[in-house]
């Protein structure tokens, strides 16, 4: 069956003449509405990576009073190889974890506005590696997502960069780490706010585990790209038993 600008196009052909000014709208309506339908890699939404265990050990790293580290285990879907895998990150001490209940991992600091939370997704049939980086934003944003029902009102946001890095001993082998800026819509007064991120992502079976380490864009220079980013190179994601 023949596209919509290729049928176009020979009904122009027919008629004698160049292709007229309709006719050249008409091919560029349909080259429009083909970009649109046009197949792409769909994203499921990110959602909590549920805990295994019924909460997660929390330890302080010296020096005292900075930065404590978080490990767990997290539950794998139905058919991974593993019946869990474990998870660990250090995180500053003043983050308070929240959402115990709903069984995933999340801390914010309630001063900062600093969060993190721990995601997963299942790819798009491809690698993490070779998984456009776009893709990461519209799990991770996604209306269906964990942040969006967190209450979280996203107005715009991009994946700034992405590159793959080495894993540490003992992680699952796939590791990468991108970068994002987005625009929240505050809920007391419906302002925008912009948003830095680092995202540090493993994959296990075809599941992409994220954490997002986020930080308000006023204080970002002022030390929380430098806090977001250690959060992010702690993480760890181990390839399970």
């Amino acid at each position: 069956m023949l596209s919509p600008i290729l049928l176009v196009a020979a009904a122009a052909t027919r008629s004698p003449g160049i292709l007229n000014r309709r006719a050249m709208l008409s091919v560029t309506t349909a080259a429009a509405v083909a970009g649109r339908v046009a197949p792409s890699l769909a994203a499921e939404p990110a959602t909590f990576a549920q805990r295994f265990s019924v909460s997660g050990n929390i330890s302080p790293l010296p020096p005292l009073g900075q930065y404590s580290r978080y490990e767990d285990q997290l539950s794998t879907p139905k058919g991974s190889k593993a019946l869990s895998l474990p998870v660990r990150f250090d995180f500053p001490q003043q983050l308070l974890q929240i959402g115990r209940s709903l069984g995933g991992i999340q801390f914010v600091d309630g001063s900062s506005g600093l969060k993190i939370y721990v995601l997963r997704a299942s790819l798009p049939g491809t690698s993490l590696a070779e998984t456009p980086k776009k893709w990461f934003g519209e799990a991770i944003f996604s209306p269906d997502g964990q942040i969006a029902r967190e209450g979280v009102e996203i107005d715009a946001y991009k994946v700034t960069s992405a590159k793959e890095l080495e894993a540490p001993a003992g992680a699952a082998e796939a590791r990468r780490r991108l970068a994002l800026k987005y625009t929240v819509i505050t809920p007391a007064n419906q302002r925008a706010t912009d948003r830095f991120a680092f995202v540090d992502a493993y994959e296990v079976d075809g599941i992409a585990y994220l954490l997002v380490a986020s930080g308000g864009a006023t204080k970002w220079e002022g030390g929380e790209k430098e806090r977001c980013e250690r959060v992010a190179d702690s993480f760890f994601i181990g390839r399970g038993a």
